[in-house]
């Protein structure tokens, strides 16, 4: 029997891939087109994104050879670009919502004009289809194509009807975790033409709890505006203690997973160190932020959320190039 919302469903998918309300205008010029394109990708993740590429690289990587091989430069940049097909069909959905807290993307969007964000969705889409089939061929690994498929599809299923994961409560977090970085990670470990590390997938896992506990913080600025607009978030399901209660459990475990797993499977290494350096003020940085909404009204607290809210993400940068440094001491002993 049809499900009763299908409707009203597809008219906000509809909504969402046109601009009704749109006047002919001039077209910007060529700088601010690129800058919008640019926008719309989220370029200034790329400090965050590249590492997210890189670790799994190392992972999967029998030499340093490897990893400089066709595939595996190749399996990283299709990743990264998954990522950004993902930041466009997001700056598509919420656009009308960045108004509020991230005009910058709404503009970007508006600027270009929804008609071309969604042309620009799809040829990236099919580069990255087409990278994703090419190596497949060429390592005869066709779950690769099983794993493209599936993080697209929480790529778009995250924004979009009529599954919107970002409104899922518990689900937004976990769609995080496996489509921005479990499964693009398998699929570049399994991008090599050798035996792959199955056992560094428990790796992964432990680097995706750590990353996403200190990127998500961002999500906290945005409390009260997705209640406004009925968007439940972890944040808004959980609250905001209780997501950032999670928040510190998963990068305090996820350390632990991460670690553990590469010192059973490789041994120790040096490059535990830098790591630990790393963690303990990201860790600090939870805490401190459970103190805040534990002390302070909600509307210090949305003050002090806006005022931090790039420091969740630099934080999420910074133990990704440590496990990247981490990762990269484990291939040299190799």
């Amino acid at each position: 029997m049809p499900r009763t919302d299908s409707a009203p469903r597809t008219a906000t998918l509809a909504e969402i891939l046109n601009d009704r309300h749109a006047t002919p205008g001039p077209r910007p010029p060529l700088g601010a087109r690129a800058k919008y394109a640019l926008v719309i990708r989220r370029f200034e993740f790329l400090p965050g994104y590249v590492p997210q590429a890189v670790v799994p690289g190392l992972l999967g990587a029998a030499s340093w050879g490897q990893l400089g091989s066709l595939n595996a430069v190749l399996a990283m940049l299709w990743s990264i670009s998954g990522l950004q097909v993902a930041n466009m069909a997001n700056a598509l959905a919420d656009r009308e919502q960045d108004r509020r807290l991230k005009s910058r993307q709404s503009r970007a969007v508006y600027g270009l004009g929804v008609t071309r964000v969604v042309l620009h969705t799809a040829v990236s889409t099919l580069v990255y289809a087409a990278v994703a089939a090419f190596l497949a061929i060429r390592t005869h690994h066709w779950d690769l194509l099983g794993y493209a498929a599936a993080f697209l599809f929480i790529g778009f299923a995250y924004s979009l009807p009529p599954l919107h994961l970002k409104s899922r409560g518990i689900w937004h977090l976990l769609s995080l975790q496996t489509g921005c970085m479990l499964l693009p990670g398998i699929a570049i470990l399994r991008a090599y033409d050798h035996a792959t590390p199955w056992a560094h997938v428990w790796t992964l896992t432990g680097f995706a709890m750590v990353v996403t506990s200190l990127f998500v913080t961002s999500h906290c600025e945005d409390y009260v505006v997705d209640g406004q607009f009925g968007t439940r978030t972890y944040v808004r399901a959980l609250g905001l203690a209780g997501a950032l209660y999670l928040q510190s459990a998963m990068l305090f475990l996820g350390s632990l997973l991460l670690l553990g797993a590469i010192w059973a499977i490789d041994g120790p290494t040096w490059g535990f160190v830098p790591y630990a350096v790393a963690w303990l003020p990201s860790q600090r940085l939870l805490f401190a932020a459970v103190r805040v909404v534990h002390r302070v009204p909600l509307d210090e607290a949305m003050d002090y959320f806006h005022r931090k809210s790039l420091h969740g993400p630099y934080h999420s940068a910074l133990m990704s190039w440590a496990t990247v440094a981490l990762a990269a001491l484990v291939l040299t002993g190799r």
